[in-house]
């Protein structure tokens, strides 16, 4: 971890950073519209030419290089201005840590015990005696996977049993027709309707 004295200077350098990241923001801005408005030249060039679709190909690849440049850089730009707010809120956490340790123990009346010092809280990590919304989460969690595990065997079983009644009506239809047909019966055909139009 940092020191102190080494959050105050990043500190102390963070507006010249951060006038600087809005410079280089503000000259990749131009720079992707110059390219863009560039390449859109070059496209409608490409229409006047025998073989349009090689040439705008061609053109989109180098818009696209030219691009990721572009966007390589703004990620730097973004990691840079992630760790400096990172900085900032380390450098604003262990303040409040000094101010704290720093703060006047109250006189307490006699017969009563001192107030116990609260045990600083890491700001990675919530207090073991979290409750509320954040403790039940898990709880949540699990009560959910429970829920949609019961639904889908659910599911399934009625999947199971929608099969089974499919698979015994084609098994009675087979055993009637195979009746009717040891019988002797034929089954008429469907009427052939009438070619005329209705009145």
């Amino acid at each position: 971890m940092p020191s102190v004295r080494h959050l105050w200077l990043l500190l102390l350098t963070l507006p010249s950073m951060a006038a600087a990241s809005d410079a280089e923001r503000a000259r990749i801005v131009a720079e992707r519209q110059r390219l863009n408005e560039r390449f859109v030249q070059e496209e409608t060039a490409c229409q006047q030419q025998f073989a349009v679709n090689d040439c705008v190909e061609d053109v989109r690849a180098r818009r696209r290089a030219a691009l990721a440049l572009l966007r390589a850089s703004e990620q730097q730009l973004d990691d840079a201005e992630r760790q400096r707010r990172a900085a900032e809120r380390r450098a604003a956490i262990e303040a409040r840590q000094r101010a704290h340790e720093t703060r006047p123990v109250p006189a307490s009346a006699p017969g009563q015990k001192p107030p116990a010092e609260p045990a600083s809280v890491s700001p990675a990590a919530p207090s073991a005696s979290a409750s509320g919304p954040a403790a039940s989460a898990p709880r949540r969690a699990a009560d959910d996977a429970r829920a949609r595990a019961a639904k889908a065997s659910e599911n399934v079983e009625a999947a199971r049993r929608r099969r089974e009644a499919a698979e015994a009506t084609n098994e009675r239809i087979r055993r009637r027709l195979a009746e009717r047909e040891a019988a002797g019966k034929q089954a008429m055909p469907l009427p052939v309707p009438a070619s005329g139009p209705r009145p």
